[in-house]
């Protein structure tokens, strides 16, 4: 998903340099990916970044709660226990949904 992010990133400046409009890169790139590529409120935040002179096609750093997980602990725990009658232990003991679980399952390809 990222990597799918960061090449529409690099059309949407590529457009900006063309001195296209946000609207017209959207509905351009739109045309070759589909319609539910990107929004076109998208391109227009990432125009406004490149207006500001920051051509970084890399997120910002949000704020918000930060994970309780540890990343590593986690994947340990999964590797030694594939199977899903774990899920619930799992989700007990860092006390998050099993939802999560299975997203985590899948971000490691376990």
């Amino acid at each position: 998903m990222e990597s799918k992010n960061i090449h529409f990133r690099h059309i949407l400046l590529f457009y900006f340099h063309k001195g296209k409009k946000a609207a017209e890169a959207h509905k351009e790139i739109c045309e070759v990916y589909g319609v539910d590529c990107l929004t076109e409120r998208t391109c227009q935040n990432w125009f406004k970044k490149f207006r500001s002179g920051d051509f970084s096609l890399n997120d910002d750093q949000r704020s918000g709660r930060p994970s309780e997980v540890d990343d590593d602990k986690m994947k340990a725990i999964i590797e030694s226990n594939r199977h899903t009658q774990y899920v619930g232990k799992v989700t007990e003991l860092f006390k998050f949904k099993e939802n999560y679980y299975r997203h985590l399952l899948k971000q490691y390809r376990i």
